[in-house]
Parts: structure tokens; C-alpha cells; sequence
């Protein structure tokens, strides 16, 4: 296979995501739990595609800060995160249509930055794409913009979402993030993060932010290698460990703090058992004709729900509800899932920038 992309089997699934919508759409799914300190695991859930299950079993290592200076040495942050599927998704869909092209690829890098204000509310998101092989110019623009069109990572990003939260306690809290429209204010950066995201093979991604190296790939039913959690899972990683951070925050030393406890973080300890913590699920779904097929069908990951399960649901002081509310305020990576961003793209081949 020209590297490594199966393009039979693709045109396959757009053939049969054509005739039947149902068998496109794909469920994704995942949950967080604290670990000591400020950090938590994220477990990645077995996917639904149409009526297929999709298995799925790894764990995404997070910082429950949103920035670099949050970030632990060994794992990713919140916006880390989101860059990470950013470039991953790019990856895959450059990929895919140079290969279509007959494009033999020596190198594709994706290089994502994120920048905010010095209000600290507004971002603005870029990527340079770097290819070099066998591709010509306008091979290489019709690969952007196929990336702009059908990468679930751009799209996502670059549209508005509207986010679900719901708190469940004794009496189900349900609360919305709804996207903020964009301030016509110019804009000035104070603080900027990169990633690199080197494509290896297939889907199949290796990328760096800030020191920490992570993979992506997508599962063998998405032509990867199923060698660990796609782009959409570290997007739902992303908005399930930051809304952690907020359930229940937690001290240097890796106590659960206030909120936390308030909402039953520390049940079970009396006993001299483990204690229980609150937890954090995330889901969304795609349609696959979106990315897959040349159908009018929407791209990013939709239907978004973040649902905060406290260890103690019974506990009514509406602590755990006030934590989500401050998430949906203050959250970085929430609010770059949640509202537009137009992404500048920048394209360079076999070395030089090219206009697009």
C-alpha cells in the first residue's frame, strides 16, 4: 500500500456509508479519574460504529492544568491535547488525499500553535503543514484544502460547538456551553504553545508538546493500526480532564481540595478503604460521511456531552454543579472546543512555502 493507506478499503466504507447513514455514524467515548496530584487517567471507552463494537482500551495520562507551566513532565495538558488531535487529524487527511493522488510521501509534519490573549479569553489556532516526496504544488494544495474541509480536527475547531454538562447528583443538574461569538477587537498573543506531529504510516502519528511525546492512530475499522487513542478521543480527553480539574481540584501533594469533598470526593477513606473520587465522562459523535465521503455531511465531532459523576450523588449542597458552572467560565480548552476559530494555514513543500 502507498503509504500505508489503504485506499480500496476507504472508497469501500464511502460506498457503504453512502447507502446506509446509520452504519455512519460513529460514538466515541471516554472517562476520567484523579490520580495523585494534579493529575488524572483518562480511559478511552469501546467506540459504536453503526452496529459494530469498536474495542478500545487505552489510557491517556493528562495534566488537569491548561497550560505549560501546569503541564506534568510526563503527560499532556488539557490544550497539549487538543493540539495533539489537531495535527493527528490533518495528518491523516493529508495523508489520504496525496495518496489518492499517487503521491509517494518521504515526510509530513503537521505543526500546531495556540495562541491567547493577555485577557486570557481568546485564542487564536494555526498549523503549518510540511510535506515533502513525489507531490506538486498544486497536489499539495488540493491536500490542504482537503484537510480544511474533511478533517474532523479542523472542522471541530474551527466551528462553533455547542456543549452539553449534565451533574449527576439526587437531582440531575443540566447545564450548556453555548459558543461565544467571536470579538471583533483585533487580536494580540500573549502566551503561545506549539506541537510537532510527525505522520509515520498510515494513520498511525508521533507528536510532541512541550517535552512529551504521545501517540495517535485510529482503529483497524478507520484503516490504522490501532496503536493508540485517535484524534477525536484526545479531544474528549481534553474536555473530560479539565472539567476534572474543576470537580475536584487537588493540592501539591495530591489531596482532593475543596470541591472535591464537598461533592463526596473523600468518601470511603473512614473505613480505611481507597477514597472515592469523582469522575468525569465525555462523548460526542461523528458522522463518517463527513470525513469519509464526498456527501454534504458535517465533519467535526458533534453532540458533545460531559457528564460529571460524583462519588457521592446523593450529596445535594449544589457544590459539584457550581465547580461545572466555573468550568464552563473559566476552561481553556472548553472554550476552543466551544466557540470558531478561523485556522490560518500555512503550506510548505520539499522546503519552500507555497501560496495556497
Amino acid at each position: 500500500m502507498l503509504n500505508g493507506v489503504d485506499l480500496p478499503a476507504r472508497r469501500a466504507l464511502a460506498e457503504q456509508i453512502r447507502e446506509d447513514s446509520w452504519e455512519a455514524q460513529l460514538s466515541i467515548g471516554v472517562q476520567a479519574h484523579p490520580e495523585p496530584g494534579a493529575r488524572c487517567r483518562v480511559d478511552t471507552e469501546p467506540m459504536r460504529l453503526g452496529s459494530t463494537r469498536v474495542a478500545r482500551s487505552f489510557s491517556v495520562h493528562q495534566s488537569r492544568g491548561t497550560g505549560a507551566a501546569d503541564a506534568s513532565p510526563s503527560c499532556l495538558d488539557p490544550v497539549g491535547s487538543l493540539l495533539v488531535a489537531l495535527g493527528a487529524s490533518v495528518a491523516d487527511s493529508v495523508a489520504a488525499s496525496l495518496t489518492g493522488e499517487g503521491c509517494h510521501l518521504t515526510l509530513l509534519k503537521v505543526l500546531p500553535v495556540v495562541e491567547t490573549g493577555g485577557d486570557g479569553g481568546r485564542s487564536r489556532l494555526s498549523y503549518a503543514l510540511h510535506i515533502e516526496g513525489e507531490v506538486s504544488p498544486e497536489e499539495a494544495r488540493r491536500a490542504a484544502l482537503a484537510a480544511r474541509e474533511r478533517s474532523s480536527g479542523h472542522r471541530t475547531l474551527e466551528e462553533p460547538n455547542e456543549i452539553r454538562v449534565v451533574v449527576q447528583t439526587a437531582r440531575d443538574e443540566h447545564l450548556t456551553a453555548r459558543p461565544v461569538p467571536a470579538d471583533p477587537a483585533p487580536f494580540t498573543g500573549a502566551l503561545r504553545r506549539a506541537a510537532e506531529v510527525a505522520w509515520e504510516v498510515g494513520a498511525h502519528v508521533i507528536a510532541e508538546v512541550d517535552g512529551v511525546r504521545v501517540e495517535s492512530d485510529q482503529p483497524k475499522q478507520l484503516f490504522g493500526a490501532d496503536l493508540a487513542p485517535n484524534a477525536q478521543e484526545y479531544v474528549l480527553s481534553a474536555l473530560a480532564a479539565e472539567a476534572l480539574r474543576f470537580a475536584a481540584p487537588a493540592d501539591a501533594d495530591g489531596a482532593t481540595g475543596a470541591a472535591g469533598v464537598a461533592s463526596g470526593a473523600s468518601a470511603g477513606a473512614g473505613d480505611g478503604g481507597p477514597a472515592a473520587a469523582d469522575a468525569v465522562h465525555a462523548s460526542g459523535r461523528i458522522d463518517l460521511r463527513g470525513p469519509y465521503s464526498a456527501q454534504d455531511a458535517q465533519v467535526g465531532l458533534r453532540n458533545i456531552l460531559v457528564q460529571l459523576l460524583p462519588a457521592d450523588p446523593s450529596a445535594g449542597d449544589g457544590s459539584a454543579a457550581a465547580a461545572m458552572r466555573g468550568w464552563l467560565t473559566e476552561g481553556h480548552a472548553l472554550r476552543l472546543v466551544r466557540d470558531a476559530h478561523p485556522i490560518h494555514v500555512e503550506l510548505v513543500l520539499n522546503g519552500t512555502p507555497i501560496a495556497r
